[in-house]
């Protein structure tokens, strides 16, 4: 979009695919439309490789996981020159479950079942990297009771081997695979820069997609503290994953793998006490981690909140009028923090 708005918009689009019903039973009829995109990510380019075609919510959800891997995958490409293998799992459209590992696919997708085990039941996972037995084995079988499979309702990955199709069958062909390859070459120039557009009452709203990515290089970023290559890393998978996430957002990352998302707060310390309590309720330990805020701390209590839990290492947006108190605070205990300025780096999303 430009700086000034267009006097008019207008866009039109092709049914590509009719969905049972809308995000209710009674949101009858609802569709896909596509747009004529040269887009390689663009929805209908979604391979269906078996269970039924997506729902409405189905594809929400693809929207919002798009979203969320591209801005990892742009990430590390920005700050260490290469995409590692990246495994999200999103319920609600908000990410309960992520992985980043060098190579070893099966791990990454285990670490993303057990962030949250609990609420990735009945969740769309994607991958960047192919399916194969040893895979599926482990986005199904992982932590679970001998004998039992865990239900998701679609994964979303480069490719499937033909081996792995059968760990994935639920009454219903309720689990839907779907495959496109350009999920395999994902990088900086995969985020998507059209502009978003959402329905309000007599009209339309229009605004320039969000495509901000942390570069750890970057003059107008302000260090309190060095960070650790890990923390780092830890902090690039944090602020992509909240980034993309319903705000206010703590999102709070161990090792690579996501152990927390507390999304959707309207108060930004009830988001770091979301999170911790997620994270402490699906068996993590939170000290030693790296957190995220996607905006700034009007006040030291979301620090103190992460703090008191052992986070060693926090990337924010600065603005508030008690930055230098949250600064402080930090710095007294320990804890190394990354301030981007607001207006460049905020990551207000999903209103």
């Amino acid at each position: 979009m430009e700086n000034k708005p267009k006097d008019e918009m207008e866009f039109s689009g092709r049914l590509a695919l009719t969905c049972k019903y809308g995000e209710n039973g009674c949101q009858v009829p609802a569709a896909l439309y596509e747009g004529g995109s040269t887009d390689p990510l663009a929805l209908e380019k979604f391979r269906i490789v078996a269970g039924t075609e997506p729902s409405y919510n189905n594809l929400c959800d693809l929207d919002r996981l798009l979203q969320t891997v591209t801005h990892i995958a742009a990430s590390f490409e920005v700050n260490r020159g290469k995409v590692p293998m990246i495994s999200v799992g999103v319920k609600h459209g908000n990410s309960c479950g992520a992985a980043v590992t060098d190579g070893n696919p099966e791990e990454a997708a285990r670490q993303m079942i057990m962030g949250d085990p609990l609420a990735i039941f009945g969740g769309l996972v994607m991958l960047n990297y192919a399916v194969t037995e040893d895979v599926a084995e482990a986005l199904v079988g992982h932590g679970m009771p001998e004998g039992q499979r865990r239900p998701l309702d679609g994964i979303i990955a480069p490719s499937f081997d033909s081996s792995a199709l059968g760990f994935f069958q639920r009454k219903g062909d309720k689990c839907r695979l779907l495959a496109n390859q350009a999920l395999s070459g994902l990088g900086r120039a995969s985020l998507d820069l059209s502009p978003r557009f959402r329905y309000v009452r007599g009209g339309f709203l229009a605004q320039p997609n969000y495509t901000y990515v942390l570069d750890l290089n970057d003059p107008e970023l302000k260090k309190y503290g060095q960070a650790t290559l890990r923390q780092e890393d830890d902090m690039l998978i944090a602020k992509a994953i909240g980034d993309t996430s319903n705000s206010n957002t703590i999102t709070v990352i161990k090792n690579g793998q996501l152990i927390a998302n507390g999304v959707g707060q309207q108060a930004r310390v009830r988001g770091a006490r979301l999170a911790l309590n997620l994270a402490s309720y699906s068996g993590h330990d939170a000290n030693g981690a790296s957190a995220s805020s996607d905006s700034f701390f009007p006040f030291t209590d979301g620090v103190e909140v992460l703090a008191e839990a052992g986070i060693k290492a926090i990337v924010a947006t600065s603005g508030s009028i008690k930055d230098k108190d949250v600064v402080r605070f930090c710095e007294d205990k320990g804890i190394v923090l990354y301030h981007i300025p607001d207006k460049k780096g905020r990551g207000f999303f999903g209103h």
